[in-house]
């Protein structure tokens, strides 16, 4: 920790940058995105999709849609997490609006039958946009009524943010939610002046200045590392910051992370210029040798040992399974109601010294 300290003095710096926080006054990249969400809210459209893998920033891009939007005509509520049960919702709107006295005379038995009575009273005046994030984790019953009350409340507005999978989910098991929503919003990743842009501010966030301790030619390597999602580049930065004050590095370049990053994992990939991570490693030597391997399936090989929990473990694979099919060294096809992952041509070649 005192090691730590000393070298965060030594550049300048009054914390470390890459602690893995929402700071939405940092969000960069996806400006088309927060145009196209910014225009959704302004012009009180009904419902708005924001759809991002793991680490794409959602979370970061909904509080920053909080920050900006400024027009008092306007109210926004950001859900961290969506109900999980229909019944859950009263909870959340009596959090959300508050429930008085008054509320209390007129509707003592608040309950999913007349909760919209409730709501039309509490929101008659407003114009009142809910910002859900991690919608794939709430039930289709649930996301069927909050459909149902946005058809009801002519002034709320829902915008929910989740995994590709919900965008599947509503369109195979809620159609008629689908078929209302007007606006749909991508966020895929970073490209390599925007990680560039997303390190800097970090760094002079905590009083650093510029790229230092990182040279302006190690960002390509971060980028390709981290597929250029805001989180993993967070997290890569924070490894490679401990690394260095391990070895008592000053500057960190693309050699250096090269060695941080060093593998086994085989020759022909070190000569294509391909630099693998220790678990896309333990995962690509899994799929040498079983095939059609589902992300559940890989997660119950490696374990959940390095994750908070095996639904954490799962999101992470589908993850770092995304890249390397990005880099065409593995496919995918679907067998039954899921996909299963398999080495492709380019994959199988780097294990044929292995």
């Amino acid at each position: 920790m005192l090691l730590d300290y000393k070298y965060y003095n030594k550049l300048g710096w009054n914390k470390n940058p890459f602690v893995l926080s929402v700071l939405p006054d940092l969000m960069v990249g996806y400006a088309s995105q927060a145009d196209l969400l910014l225009s959704h809210i302004m012009n009180q459209h009904k419902i708005a999709l924001v759809i991002g893998p793991t680490g794409s920033g959602k979370t970061t891009f909904l509080n920053w849609t909080m920050k900006t939007v400024r027009n008092n005509d306007l109210s926004l509520y950001y859900v961290p997490k969506p109900p999980t049960k229909k019944e859950d919702m009263i909870d959340l709107f009596k959090f959300i609006f508050g429930y008085s006295v008054i509320d209390n005379i007129f509707f003592p038995h608040l309950n999913i039958l007349n909760i919209q009575k409730y709501l039309l009273n509490k929101i008659s005046k407003k114009n009142v946009i809910l910002l859900i994030d991690e919608s794939h984790e709430s039930s289709v019953e649930v996301l069927e009524w909050f459909r149902t009350l946005s058809d009801i409340i002519p002034n709320l507005t829902l915008v929910f943010a989740g995994l590709p999978i919900l965008e599947k989910k509503l369109e195979t098991d809620l159609p008629t939610l689908m078929m209302r929503i007007n606006t749909r919003v991508y966020l895929q990743s970073l490209n390599v002046t925007e990680t560039d842009s997303l390190i800097r501010k970090r760094i002079e966030n905590a009083g650093g200045k510029g790229l230092e301790p990182f040279s302006p030619e190690c960002i390509n390597k971060i980028h390709n590392i981290t597929g250029g999602f805001p989180r993993e580049i967070i997290k890569i930065c924070d490894d490679l910051l401990r690394e260095s004050v391990k070895r008592n590095i000053s500057i960190i370049t693309s050699q250096f992370i090269d060695e941080v990053y060093k593998t086994s994992i085989p020759s022909e990939m070190a000569q294509s210029k391909i630099l693998i991570t220790s678990k896309q490693k333990e995962i690509l030597e899994l799929l040498n040798k079983q095939t059609d391997l589902s992300p559940t399936d890989i997660v119950n090989v490696i374990g959940i040992e390095s994750y908070k929990t095996k639904y954490h473990a799962i999101r992470s694979v589908n993850n770092i399974l995304k890249r390397l099919m990005d880099d065409d060294i593995i496919k995918r096809k679907q067998l039954g109601n899921s996909y299963v992952y398999y080495l492709s041509g380019k994959g199988k070649t780097l294990f044929v010294d292995a």
